[in-house]
């Protein structure tokens, strides 16, 4: 026996000192291998080597480091060479021609692919604390840092200075591996001749492995629709990693050159000087399920308001189950929540001025004929082609969040009228959403499917009903007059864009940005592999779904707008059992938080 166990302590022993042996050898000799530009500038772009999950390095070279002559960094635990050539710290050396190189030290050999096709401008960013750990366990975290914005011609910086910050942005597109960011410069900045702003938008696009569906729509939105936003694409580096290919984007804000109406954030300080809005009380309903409660408001206890509360107020239609974390908004008598953008701190008055601006608006459009109690139409309460235009827009995506979330209206000043717009997010849209919603198959080019769409909302038990209550655009296409202006504006001023954009405009941009969806599929692993030519043929297949899903829809819309639409298929029974529980807990749930005045309680 004692003999036995000397024979397997002897083989554990020997076991562990070769797995040691091995893991030593595997140890890797160099921490830290970058290379920068060599431009000039007092603060260079740097861009440090990534291991993929196959675990081969590569290096994403931007088209601000010049390839013929760069500089490399390194932290090593010994002497290091590149293709057999002894380099040090800060050696200046040539990637011109070059897929690759060997870098090694001591016996570890590193074989580091060069990626260089792409041809897009660059945004490097640097935080105050060197990463990004305190930004994405916080969405609402902001961090300081420096920013540069170069252009595609690697040479001429859009924006070299201060971050104010770099926060999260996003709801369901912040949860995914590659996040989407809102940045705020430290002073205004023109980027690419989008105008003046010193808050900008980078979006992953993740979840569309085209790319192009929110470029694509944004660019058709802004031949037709006023303060649609605008965008670049850009390569993004943060803290000298690569971070993916994303759309440089203007914000949904007011402001120059964004929405140009009256700043009610600014006439509201200006009324209160020496007064931190943030330390104010919260007036009227604002508990975990205020989203729930039907003509319900919610504002800010701000002393004094401005002289003229009449706009301009930019607004966003929300689900109810986000509400309760935005600062000011009220739910609308059919149960739409809306939530403030601008002013983000609203007085009491504000919010009860445009909330029956709005509910005004909500009842025309609910009831039969198109008139509200006071005999005022819709189309007075309202600039009806703007929302012509933005459902007809949102039609053609197929866009499941229309009318839910995402959907911006707003309101000048001196102006009895609601606008629709800006549009924004579209990244499911087009086909690329397998969901379906009330009955309604959004992977369909040839399947109506905004117009009938329904209040979604969570319950109290976090279930994700659909709601019975129509949403503002499926009373909309009620209406003949609707739908015949639908029809109007499409023929006149979408079609010719849609179908340029179809046979012109994809193949461009696609083209533009494959060298960076390339860089982007190996840095995220999008499909499984690292070799260009598969990846090249993968995303031209993505681009086509996107033409063809778009050129078939075209057609169809053509023919079938300037009707009512009715469903061609009815509510499953799934659907219609959901629906009818997830109206009756919400009821249930409304008449009992009233009756015990529990709104702010629970």
């Amino acid at each position: 026996m004692k003999k036995l166990l000397a024979i397997l302590l002897a083989v554990m022993v020997l076991f562990t000192a070769t797995s040691m042996i091995g893991y030593a050898a595997d140890e890797d000799t160099i921490d830290y291998f970058a290379i920068e530009s060599i431009n000039g500038e007092d603060a260079t772009p740097t861009v440090e080597w990534f291991k993929a999950d196959d675990g081969n390095y590569y290096l994403f070279v931007p088209t601000s480091i010049n390839t013929l002559l760069c500089r490399v960094s390194f932290v090593a635990d010994g002497t290091v060479t590149i293709d057999g050539d002894e380099v040090t710290d800060d050696s200046i050396i040539s990637l011109a021609n070059k897929s690759q190189i060997t870098v090694s030290c001591k016996s570890k050999h590193y074989v580091v692919q060069i990626i260089k096709e792409s041809a897009l401008a660059s945004v490097f960013i640097t935080t105050e604390s060197g990463n990004l750990d305190a930004v994405h366990a916080d969405k609402e975290h902001k961090e300081a840092g420096y920013i540069q914005v170069v252009s595609e011609d690697g040479v001429t910086y859009q924006y070299d200075g201060d971050l104010e910050y770099i926060k999260g942005r996003g709801n369901s597109t912040w949860k995914m591996e590659k996040k989407p960011y809102n940045l705020k410069l430290d002073k205004k900045a023109d980027l690419f001749g989008m105008g003046k702003s010193k808050k900008w938008s980078l979006i992953a696009n993740h979840g569309d492995k085209s790319l192009i569906r929110n470029a694509v729509i944004y660019t058709v939105a802004g031949q037709v629709l006023e303060y649609s936003p605008e965008y670049t694409p850009v390569d993004l580096y943060i803290n000298a990693e690569y971070m993916g290919s994303y759309i440089l984007t203007t914000r949904v804000e007011v402001d120059d050159n964004r929405v140009e109406i009256d700043d009610l954030d600014g006439a509201n300080e200006d009324a209160n000087p020496d007064v931190d809005f943030d330390t104010l009380d919260r007036g009227g309903v604002y508990g975990t399920y205020s989203g729930l409660l039907q003509g319900s408001q919610k504002w800010v206890e701000i002393p004094n308001d401005p002289e003229d509360i009449s706009g301009g107020y930019l607004m966003e239609m929300e689900i109810a189950d986000r509400y309760p974390d935005e600062i000011s908004g009220f739910v609308s008598d059919g149960g739409q929540p809306v939530i403030f953008k601008n002013p983000e701190y609203a007085t009491e008055s504000e919010v009860k001025y445009i909330s029956s601006v709005y509910q005004d608006f909500e009842d025309a459009v609910m009831s039969d004929d198109g008139y509200n109690a006071d005999g005022k139409h819709y189309t007075e309460l309202c600039a009806a082609e703007t929302f012509q235009l933005f459902y007809a827009i949102n039609e053609w995506a197929s866009n499941m969040d229309c009318g839910l979330t995402s959907t911006y209206m707003y309101k000048p000043a001196g102006d009895d009228k609601i606008y629709a717009g800006p549009v924004w997010d579209f990244d499911i849209g087009l086909g690329n959403n397998g969901g379906n919603r009330y009955g309604c198959n959004y992977k369909n080019p040839e399947e109506l499917t905004v117009c009938f769409g329904r209040q979604y909302k969570n319950t109290i038990f976090k279930s994700q009903d659909v709601d019975a209550k129509p949403t503002l655009f499926n009373a909309l296409c009620q209406k003949q007059d609707f739908v015949t202006g639908v029809k109007n504006v499409w023929d006149s001023k979408l079609l010719s864009v849609i179908t340029n954009l179809n046979e012109y405009y994809i193949p461009y941009y696609s083209a533009k940005i494959e060298g960076s969806v390339i860089a982007n599929a190996i840095r995220w692993n999008i499909y499984g592999t690292t070799d260009a030519e598969t990846i090249r043929a993968k995303f031209n297949t993505e681009v086509d779904y996107v033409a063809n899903f778009s050129t078939t829809r075209t057609a169809f819309l053509t023919n079938t707008f300037g009707t009512i639409p009715v469903a061609t298929e009815e509510f499953d029974s799934f659907d219609k059992i959901r629906m009818s529980i997830g109206t009756a807990i919400n009821n249930a749930f409304e008449g009992f938080v009233k009756l015990f005045g529990l709104e702010n309680v629970l």
